[in-house]
């Protein structure tokens, strides 16, 4: 078995972080996941309050897969129901080696009558390598009496290792597979299947048999799960088992390893339903929006024509106006974004989020009061006519110089000729100077008109998208990103990250079948 360290974790940090991403996830996450993570977390919170100090090692196995035999060779003793003719396990049977287990035990629910100390048998002293250990044989997972199975399915969750008993005429039995193997994905540090029965097989069987096992753990999600081969009856690989058990109970550290992978197992589940790739913050995407309303809403013909009549001096009459986007290329608009917000979204999530944004009607109604509110900047600007005015005067001006000066050369001294000519090309110079400052002024004018109106439709565009679509959706996805915070930070803090499977999901491809990394 694979053994790893870790630093210490504050379980109880862990289980409340976990109780309050439930709790938040209560109106969007499915029913029976909350079922499923509010009764492990309790047992969870009732172990830890009873310590850690034990590790409890459970055998788990259906009818007649020789489990209560297991338990015996284990222990040493004739204690656990073996029968000839169809064996079954009725009840709850603990073995403890450490008399200090009874309120675990009470608190596991085994009868009086059912439990047993090691440490006040004959030869307690020689099993001081499993004090702490409490050892329970199940009922029979696949028993016709129901409180057998609910039995079963109550303690699966609390104990620190798992050990599966299975026989070579059930090893493959569907119902353990689909039941129960599949759904525990991510606790297989803490799992073991044993393969009982070793005396009726030849070597070669036990290699066929065990192979074909390590392929049905495989297509569960379990391939790493050990294999061992054992004949409880005869004794053959029962003392590599209690190597393994002893293994666990020395190390201290199985049953916070077990509450580690229970722990992130249950993280693991929720984060199933909060997958990577949600937008977790509307505002980024606000202009993308915009644009496609602004689109809609011939925004850029708008600041076109304020820009082109402003630039000639023809900004007179009746200004342009802002036209809200027709009710249907709202519409298309609005399922469109609620398409890419919801596409990564499971689907409580997805659903929470379509209610509450706003109608198409409500949101061409927003449009609308921002269109007619928007104010467009109209008229002539001022001092541009009196610009253009004062260089056409300089320029006509410099021209009848310019014209005198040539005639005064013609019939008068020259010299007043050449000063009147030059003085006429200068303000016919200073006149185009004028002119062309005059344009660009315009032009300038033109921009920030046109730039200060975009600029503002584009506000109040994106205000509307704001009031009607993002504000009600924004706590959903606030709540989604909380809980997808929440799990990853259990994950990290119990250094793994689990690849869940839901109970309800289908079980994952079959890979290439291995051999066992260890048999006997």
């Amino acid at each position: 078995m694979t053994q790893h360290t870790s630093p210490p974790i504050d379980y109880i940090g862990v289980v409340k972080s976990l109780n309050t991403a439930l709790e938040q996830g209560k109106p969007y996450l499915p029913l029976e996941l909350q079922k499923q993570a509010h009764q492990s977390l309790r047992a969870i919170d009732e172990r830890l309050a009873l310590g850690v100090h034990h590790t409890i090692v459970a055998l788990a196995g259906g009818t007649g897969s020789g489990k209560s035999s297991t338990f015996n060779a284990i222990s040493g003793l004739e204690f656990a129901d073996v029968g000839v003719r169809r064996p079954t396990t009725a009840r709850l049977a603990s073995c403890s080696w450490n008399s200090t287990a009874t309120a675990l035990l009470d608190w596991l629910e085994v009868d009086h009558d059912r439990r047993i100390f090691r440490d006040t048998a004959l030869d307690g002293a020689d099993q001081r390598e499993l004090d702490g250990l409490i050892l329970l044989d199940l009922p029979d997972h696949d028993s016709v009496a129901e409180h057998h199975r609910t039995i079963v399915d109550k303690v699966l969750p609390l104990v620190d290792l798992l050990i599966w008993v299975v026989d070579p005429q059930k090893y493959a039995d569907a119902a353990l597979h689909t039941q129960y193997l599949r759904k525990l994905v991510g606790l297989e540090t803490s799992m073991l299947v044993v393969l009982n029965q070793a005396d009726k097989l030849t070597a070669e069987e036990q290699q066929t048999i065990s192979s074909d096992l390590r392929r049905l753990l495989q297509s569960d999600g379990l391939g790493d799960v050990d294999i061992r081969v054992i004949s409880a009856r005869h004794g053959a690989g029962v003392d590599d088992l209690k190597a393994d058990i002893q293994q666990a109970v020395a190390a201290q550290s199985m049953a916070s390893r077990r509450l580690d992978d229970e722990l992130s197992r249950i993280a693991g589940m929720i984060s199933a339903y909060t997958p990577t790739g949600v937008v977790e913050d509307l505002g980024p995407t606000l202009s993308g929006e915009v644009d496609r309303y602004a689109i809609a809403a011939g925004l850029a013909t708008v600041k076109e024509t304020i820009e082109s009549t402003t630039e000639h001096d023809r900004a007179t009459g009746t200004p342009p106006r802002l036209s809200p986007p027709h009710t249907s290329a709202v519409e298309n608009l609005r399922l469109a974004w609620l398409d890419r917000i919801t596409s990564p979204l499971r689907s409580g999530f997805a659903d929470a989020v379509r209610d509450a944004a706003g109608s198409a009607e409500d949101l061409h109604s927003a449009l609308v009061k921002a269109c007619d509110t928007m104010e467009v900047p109209w008229g002539p600007v001022p001092g541009a006519r009196t610009r253009r005015i004062t260089a056409m005067s300089l320029i006509a001006a410099g021209a009848i110089f310019i014209a005198g000066g040539v005639l005064f050369m013609v019939f008068s001294p020259v010299a007043l000729g050449i000063i009147g000519a030059v003085l006429g090309v200068i303000l016919v110079a200073a006149g185009l100077f004028g002119w062309y400052s005059a344009r660009k002024k315009a032009q300038y004018e033109a921009r920030e008109r046109a730039n200060a109106f975009e600029e503002h439709a584009r506000t109040a565009l994106g205000a509307a998208i704001i009031s009607v679509l993002f504000t009600p959706v924004a706590p959903i996805l606030a709540i989604h990103h909380n809980i997808r915070r929440a799990t990853r930070h259990v994950e990290t803090s119990t250094h793994r990250v689990v690849p869940t499977q839901h109970a309800s999901a289908a079980p994952p491809a079959t890979p290439q079948a291995r051999l066992p990394q260890r048999t006997t």
